[in-house]
């Protein structure tokens, strides 16, 4: 039941981060890249680290990096010029998701509870379903982000729901 769930829930994310890049091929490159909303990062800086922060994690969970040496990298949005850089990238990142994904085949896999040093010393510790849930939340929170500024912009995502 767990693994029908969050299969799902990284299905919605995907398509739905897809309809938001999608979004952002009919604006100028400049719109891209400027700040829309103020104190908001521009569209792909906000993009860069839905995909970065999914990045992180997968690393850590999948044991490709301890969850220390994943939290200490930073992925830059001035790193990537354009939006085929960050759909490149999200691709990536989500096609090794969906990898990690396929090796959890029953409930128990989704107990884990991986855990890591923070740079203050405290250790956090969660469940994997936990953290797999976070970071489709997070998700959703930065899609909505990116769908304001582009609305702002005249170029609306549409309805972003799950169902």
């Amino acid at each position: 039941m767990i693994r029908d769930a969050v299969l799902r829930l990284y299905a919605y994310h995907e398509e739905m981060t897809e309809r938001v890049l999608a979004c952002c091929e009919a604006l100028p490159r400049e719109d891209f890249t400027r700040e829309i909303v103020v104190v908001q990062p521009s569209l792909r800086d906000t993009l860069v680290h839905l995909a970065s922060s999914q990045r992180v994690h997968l690393d850590w969970w999948n044991g490709s990096m301890s969850g220390e040496d994943s939290w200490e990298r930073r992925f830059l949005g001035a790193d990537y010029a354009d939006l085929e850089a960050v759909r490149a990238f999200w691709r990536e990142v989500a096609a090794d998701t969906s990898t990690f994904l396929e090796t959890l085949g029953v409930d128990a896999d989704f107990a884990r509870e991986p855990s890591r040093v923070r740079r203050d010393g405290f250790t956090v510790t969660s469940w994997l379903w936990e953290s797999l849930l976070h970071v489709v939340n997070h998700g959703t929170q930065h899609r909505s982000e990116a769908a304001l500024m582009l609305t702002a912009l005249g170029h609306s995502p549409g309805d972003l729901d799950l169902l």
